[in-house]
C-alpha cells in the first residue's frame, strides 16, 4: 500500500501544488487547510509522514506537530516555512519534527525528504512491533515459569475503579477540566480544544491563582526548554484561542511573571 502523507498549509495554492507533487510520486495524499482540520485528521486517521506548514492561525505546525507524535502510529513530521533561522530549525527538531524545509522548497528537494521519512517511518515501526512481540514472548514465559501465580492487583484495578479514575475532574469556577481525557466543559458546556490548549490547561489548573512562568509552561505543554520571551510568544497564540472558547478574564497574565487561571471577577486578561 502506499505511503499515506498529509499535507497542510492555510494557503490554497501552495497546499495544491505541494500535494500534487507527492501524489505525482506516487504517495497517497489527503490535504488539510488548516491546523485544526490537521488536527481532526490526525485523531480519525493514520498517516505514514505530515508535512505542515508552521505559520498557521488558530492552531500551528508546533501543534500539528505535537499532535501528530502523540498519535500510536507515530507519524514523520516535517516542518516548512518561509521564514526560518537556525534557532526555530534547532527548536523544531528538538519536539521531534523529522526535518525542517525552507519555502519555497525545490520539488527533488521535498519528495527526497518525504521518501526518507517514509523510510524512517517503516523502521521505526518495524522496531515497535519487534519491541512488542519482544515483550509478550517474555510475559509468556513468565507466566510458563510461575503457572499459578495471582495477577497483581496493583497493574489489574477493576474495571469500576478504572472507569472511575477516568472519570476524574478538577474544577475552578465554572471551568471542569478531565484528568485523564483531553475533557474540558465550562458553564456546563463541552468545550472543544486542542491537544496544546488541553495541556496548558491541565498545567494551570494544578495551581489555581497563582501564575507559572512562561518557560515552565512551555515545558509542560511542549516538552521544550524555552526562555520566557520565547515561551510567551509560543504560547501567546494559544492562550487567545482558549480565551475566544471560554471566559477571557478566566486566563490571567501576570505580566513578566506567567499566566494563571481564576476565578472571572474584574481581572484584566491582557496579553
Amino acid at each position: 500500500m502506499n505511503a499515506h502523507v498529509l499535507v497542510v498549509e492555510d494557503d490554497d495554492t501552495t497546499r495544491m501544488t505541494l500535494a500534487y507533487e507527492i501524489q505525482y510520486a506516487g504517495y497517497r495524499v489527503t490535504q488539510a487547510a488548516n491546523g485544526e482540520a490537521a488536527v481532526d485528521l490526525l485523531e480519525q486517521e493514520s498517516f505514514h509522514v505530515v508535512l505542515t506548514d508552521i505559520l498557521m492561525e488558530q492552531v500551528d505546525g508546533i501543534e500539528v506537530l505535537y499532535t501528530a507524535r502523540m498519535q500510536s502510529y507515530r507519524p514523520m513530521v516535517i516542518l516548512l516555512t518561509g521564514h526560518g533561522s537556525l534557532e526555530t530549525a534547532i527548536s523544531a527538531l528538538h519536539q521531534g519534527a523529522y526535518a525542517y524545509l525552507l519555502k519555497p522548497c525545490p520539488p527533488d528537494k521535498l519528495l527526497t525528504c518525504v521518501h526518507n521519512a517514509v523510510k524512517k517511518h517503516h523502521a521505526e515501526q518495524e522496531l515497535l512491533q519487534a519491541t512488542r512481540m519482544l515483550t509478550l514472548y517474555s510475559r509468556a514465559l513468565g507466566d510458563m515459569n510461575n503457572p499459578f501465580e495471582e495477577p497483581s492487583r496493583g497493574k489489574h484495578a477493576h474495571p469500576a475503579q478504572a472507569r472511575t479514575d477516568r472519570s476524574k475532574m478538577t474544577h475552578i469556577g465554572e471551568l471542569t477540566v478531565g484528568v485523564h481525557r483531553r475533557e474540558v466543559w465550562f458553564q456546563g458546556q463541552s468545550v472543544h480544544v486542542t491537544p496544546i490548549e488541553y495541556a496548558l490547561l491541565r498545567c494551570l489548573i494544578e495551581t489555581p491563582g497563582q501564575a507559572r512562568s512562561y518557560s515552565e509552561i512551555a515545558r509542560y505543554t511542549h516538552q521544550c526548554d524555552l526562555s520566557d520571551a520565547d515561551a510567551q510568544t509560543l504560547l501567546s497564540s494559544h492562550v487567545h484561542n482558549l480565551r475566544k472558547k471560554l471566559d477571557p478574564a478566566l486566563l490571567v497574565n501576570d505580566r513578566g511573571n506567567g499566566y494563571m487561571l481564576v476565578v472571572p471577577a474584574s481581572a484584566d486578561p491582557t496579553e
